[in-house]
């Protein structure tokens, strides 16, 4: 029988139809003048970014933009939205979009603060400490990345997924505004309905970390 348990989830979660319009006044309360917006082309041509923007330019928050995301983000692209990030020097970072651009966004926070390379953080608790204040906007259902804590890369290099697993991943902002997934094709709202039913049925059938059988030297957390 289990006696201890922990929760962890976003520092703080709006959640309703109108919610992103509250993106201004929250931006002012975590004091972000400056805020890089890390989406893709996609969501730029469906207007939801301008959505995004309106409320915090509203308020005098200044916005730059990398629309370069991607599904499956590749630790290549990940290191060119970090050069882009180090030449804007934004105070927050806003992933919207998936889980790709919400991933990229936390990577993007994470060496904006600590430095260094991308494989330097890939594996559990490789994050040093907080990173840059992280604001997620998500516009499907399904991934969970606006309150989880990891960034999931593709290392072309290997061929396989890596993932970078902390607690400081964690965005200190999750906007939640169903009215932003009406814009989404067919294919992503059904696609993004599996993956929440998946995730729903892991948590029945996952086995408890502490029954986990792993080698002597090896921990999960």
């Amino acid at each position: 029988m289990r006696t201890t348990w922990t929760f962890h989830t976003a520092g703080q979660l709006i959640f309703g139809r109108g919610a992103v319009r509250r993106l201004g006044e929250e931006a002012l309360r975590m004091r972000l003048r400056k805020i890089l917006i890390v989406t893709d082309k996609h969501l730029v041509e469906a207007g939801l970014l301008a959505l995004v923007r309106m409320p915090l330019e509203s308020v005098g928050v200044s916005i730059e933009v990398f629309d370069g995301g991607e599904p499956e983000p590749s630790i290549e692209l990940a290191e060119a939205l970090v050069a882009a990030a180090r030449e804007s020097k934004p105070d927050g970072i806003l992933g919207l979009g998936g889980g790709s651009n919400m991933d990229l966004a936390k990577i993007a926070a994470t060496l904006l603060t600590h430095g260094g390379a991308v494989r330097d953080y890939v594996g559990e608790d490789k994050v040093p400490g907080p990173v840059l204040p992280l604001i997620c906007v998500p516009t499907t259902a399904g991934t969970g990345s606006e309150v989880s804590a990891s960034t999931v890369l593709t290392d072309k290099t290997n061929q396989l997924k890596v993932g970078l697993l902390s607690n400081y991943l964690r965005p200190r902002l999750a906007v939640v505004d169903p009215d932003l997934t009406v814009s989404c094709p067919k294919k992503v709202t059904a696609d993004s309905g599996i993956d929440a039913l998946t995730h729903a049925i892991e948590a029945y059938t996952a086995i408890d970390n502490e029954d986990f059988p792993l080698p002597p030297e090896e921990r999960s957390t």
